[in-house]
């Protein structure tokens, strides 16, 4: 018995020292990359919306909405605003305007417009950013519902 457990012993210490002999080793490096591109988009839109007025009075003359946008971290943008600056009377026989104005600040005193732009940095998070509006003329017009479609771009 004690030759069977020397001759496995052995057997077993001479496969292990051929498999060291017999193997090999290399190596390599590689790299793990990816590249992010800067990105701005709008995620959502909350229309400016005045209340109601009486044609002769300008009670509820200012408004507010919002745009969200969402910019990879440290992205610096511009959004632009670009509308007519007067509402339309959806009652297509009419040609009753109300003007307005858009602006990037609650006080109203910074236009926003196709001209006058909002710069930010993008955070890599959702923004919202504010539309303050102004009624910027006579509200004694056709009664009905008035519109102006606004496009907000963004820029980066």
């Amino acid at each position: 018995m004690k030759k069977i457990i020397l001759s496995s012993i052995f057997a077993t210490s001479a496969f292990t020292s051929m498999a060291t002999y017999a193997a090999g080793s290399d190596s390599t490096e590689f790299q793990v990359k990816i590249t992010v591109n800067e990105s701005c988009q709008f995620t959502s839109a909350q229309h400016v919306e005045f209340n109601d007025v009486d044609r002769s009075i300008k009670a509820g003359s200012t408004a507010k909405g919002q745009l969200n946008v969402t910019c990879t971290k440290n992205t610096p943008y511009q959004i632009v605003l670009a509308g007519s600056g007067a509402m339309s009377n959806i009652d297509l026989s009419s040609t009753s305007k109300v003007p307005y104005k858009l602006y990037q600040n609650a006080a109203r005193t910074a236009e926003w417009n196709d001209v006058n732009l909002l710069p930010g940095t993008g955070n890599g998070k959702d923004q919202t950013i504010a539309v303050y509006a102004k009624l910027a003329g006579d509200t004694n017009v056709e009664a009905g519902n008035y519109v102006d479609r606004v496009t907000a771009t963004v820029t980066y």
